[in-house]
């Protein structure tokens, strides 16, 4: 268990890390990014495995908008938004894969979240595994107290995509609308993916309550809503909340130095001893192996 935990933490701190949006456009934006602590030598067969299984996820995306690969130890998958056709998916996927290996590149685990698009690969097995762990959040400004009229609007924009079945789920398509759009990894089975989306929904309720727009991400999910007047591009938002993210980023790199070395000195020893006796997951074919650095 311990790996599992260890693996998930570091992803959500480095994606804490990672998470200022770029001023790209479209599909292709940065949304978070994270890597496990743990490291494979680059020379190592895992490192050949790894560029194998990301090379298979940059070709299937063209085809199909989710895909899953194992390759001798390292389960990977990749996912478009459900409104992406497949030459922008191909693209996105494409360069997700480009970050990820600029971001982790040597690291047993990684994840990238674009605009459009979703890779992640790692040496434990996750796929079909149900995560709700919070990876990202944001809030817009704040809608006048008194719009009772926009409150009702994001009420029931939130009430049907959390509600409605389905993988991909959007609505408010058309200008001048409230839009919502929820959406689960492919990997997940119905009764899961309805569980993930009805979280992010709650915790976009209570944590954005009078947000013009909100983005709620957990590890296998996302429900994002923006009211009528439009949702900001990750350039708007980065100028309008530049102040912010730099006091933000200041208590973050404290918070996750502090726990990076709780974390190193309390666990690190005696867990990865642990490692190679660990059992596989039911129904996985990863064996849970990264050569890791002396």
């Amino acid at each position: 268990m311990w790996k599992t935990k260890t693996t998930i933490l570091s992803l959500i701190i480095s994606a804490a890390i990672m998470a200022e949006p770029s001023s790209s456009a479209g599909s292709d934006a940065f949304v978070y990014g994270g890597c496990s602590q743990l490291k494979f030598s680059i020379e190592s067969a895992y490192g050949s495995n790894l560029t194998s299984l990301l090379s298979s996820l940059a070709g299937s995306a063209g085809l199909s908008r989710y895909a899953n690969f194992t390759a001798h130890g390292v389960c990977g998958l990749c996912q478009c938004r459900g409104d992406l056709d497949a030459g922008t998916c191909s693209a996105c996927v494409s360069r997700a894969v480009e970050r990820i290996g600029a971001i982790c590149p040597d690291a047993c685990g990684g994840v990238v979240q674009l605009e459009g698009c979703l890779v992640r690969y790692d040496n434990v097995s996750f796929v079909g595994v149900e995560e709700k762990t919070l990876v990202l959040k944001k809030c817009g400004e704040p809608i006048g107290p008194d719009d009772r009229e926009a409150l009702t609007r994001r009420d029931n924009a939130m009430s049907y995509v959390g509600s409605t079945g389905g993988p991909y789920r959007r609505v408010g398509v058309t200008a001048g609308e409230a839009q919502a759009m929820a959406q689960c990894v492919g990997d997940l089975s119905p009764s899961d993916c309805q569980d993930c989306v009805e979280e992010a929904v709650a915790r976009l309720v209570s944590d954005c309550p009078l947000s013009t727009w909100a983005d709620v991400y957990l590890s296998k999910c996302y429900v994002r809503y923006y009211s009528s007047g439009g949702v900001p591009s990750h350039s708007e938002k980065k100028q309008e909340h530049k102040g912010d993210q730099k006091t933000i980023g200041i208590i973050i790199g404290i918070v996750i130095l502090i726990i990076l070395l709780v974390v190193f000195l309390s666990f690190t020893g005696k867990q990865c001893r642990k490692l190679q006796g660990k059992p596989k997951s039911k129904g996985s074919s990863c064996d849970h192996h990264c050569d890791l650095h002396d």
